[in-house]
């Protein structure tokens, strides 16, 4: 079957913390794995009802980004097991309801720059052994 994924993910190492529209006293910290223009991957230790609407938190390094959070609503579209760093719990896809797109875009932005700039760097890293070629 064909992915119907039509945005690039990132992939970003930032706790996320999730408040549920249906009951504010719940919040959830989870640890965000990706994210793209229309939403993201959150990996948590508990189950999340599927179509769950939720208020969204990332707090960025202010190092890295130049924006120090991403605010934003969406609705929980998909709940699966998943294990990560021996740890049991959910990966969740959360897509955008409503977010600042232009944050969201800066955001995408200097990923792309990141991992760009990784990519020349390791290019022009000179070879201990040149050898004959």
């Amino acid at each position: 079957m064909p992915d119907k994924r039509s945005y690039r993910r990132f992939s970003l190492d930032n706790s996320i913390f999730l408040q549920f529209e249906n009951d504010p006293a719940k919040t959830v910290e989870g640890k965000l794995l990706d994210i793209s223009f229309t939403g993201v991957s959150v990996f948590v230790k508990e189950s999340v009802d599927a179509e769950a609407v939720v208020q969204t938190a990332v707090q960025f390094d202010m190092q890295t980004f130049t924006e120090s959070h991403l605010f934003g609503k969406g609705r929980v579209v998909q709940v699966k097991r998943h294990r990560m760093y021996a740890q049991e719990g959910f990966r969740i896809g959360v897509e955008f309801i409503k977010v600042d797109k232009e944050i969201v875009l800066s955001i995408l932005d200097r990923l792309e720059s990141i991992i760009l700039e990784q990519i020349r760097r390791k290019n022009q890293a000179p070879r201990k052994d040149p050898g004959l070629f």
